[in-house]
């Protein structure tokens, strides 16, 4: 009866920070698109950073939400930008 219970603990744990991760990407996306706007489009570092950012937002719809994150704050670095 306690590994099952440690069992049900563990998957609401892993559910639980996929949800959290898959609600946080749209958020850097957003963040990162917003902010590149603003700079100069032909600049190197901008066109890759959202080339990152592109790439976070085709790993969020394929359900790859800690490695959305992860790409999606990699962009955010390039572009020099802090989350909020």
């Amino acid at each position: 009866m306690k590994k099952l219970t440690a069992a049900v603990v563990a998957a609401a744990l892993v559910l639980g920070a996929g949800a959290a991760y898959a609600s946080q990407c749209p958020k850097l996306i957003k963040q990162g698109r917003e902010a590149a706007a603003k700079m100069d489009a032909n600049d190197a570092k901008v066109k890759g950073a959202r080339a990152k950012l592109d790439q976070a937002e085709a790993l969020h719809k394929q359900g790859k939400h800690a490695d959305s994150v992860k790409t999606a704050n990699e962009g955010l670095e390039a572009l020099g930008v802090t989350r909020q």
